[in-house]
């Protein structure tokens, strides 16, 4: 029974993280709120293999990102982030976190601030 008990708590808190995150997708040049940041995507460069095509290499999407600080939050005003997917070296350190990317011209990413939870 405190067992089961363990398991129900930790799934718990687990879903209140991810319940917590907030996601956007935007295209070049859009502009939306994150969570409490603001977000603006400028620019995107694409080198991955379209689906159905052989590649030698699989390539990858960076984003350029300019990001408007929360109000109150610690750090400078507005910093310019660059992600990439595959995920890069940013992963996991309190920033944005770019999840996915369509094939589209242009591109429409996704956003997300989980890993800052």
């Amino acid at each position: 029974m405190l067992k089961a008990m363990r398991l129900f708590c930790g799934v718990l808190a687990l879903l209140a993280c991810v319940a917590g995150a907030a996601r956007v997708d935007l295209v070049p040049g859009q502009t939306a709120k994150l969570g409490e940041r603001q977000v603006t995507l400028l620019r995107v460069q694409d080198s991955r293999c379209p689906p159905g095509v052989q590649c030698v290499r699989a390539g990858e999407l960076s984003a350029s990102l300019l990001v408007v600080a929360a109000p109150g939050e610690a750090g400078p005003r507005t910093r310019l982030l660059r992600l990439t997917l595959p995920a890069g070296p940013n992963i996991g350190q309190g920033e944005l976190h770019l999840v996915d990317a369509t094939f589209g011209r242009p591109p429409r990413v996704g956003l997300s601030d989980y890993f800052r939870r």
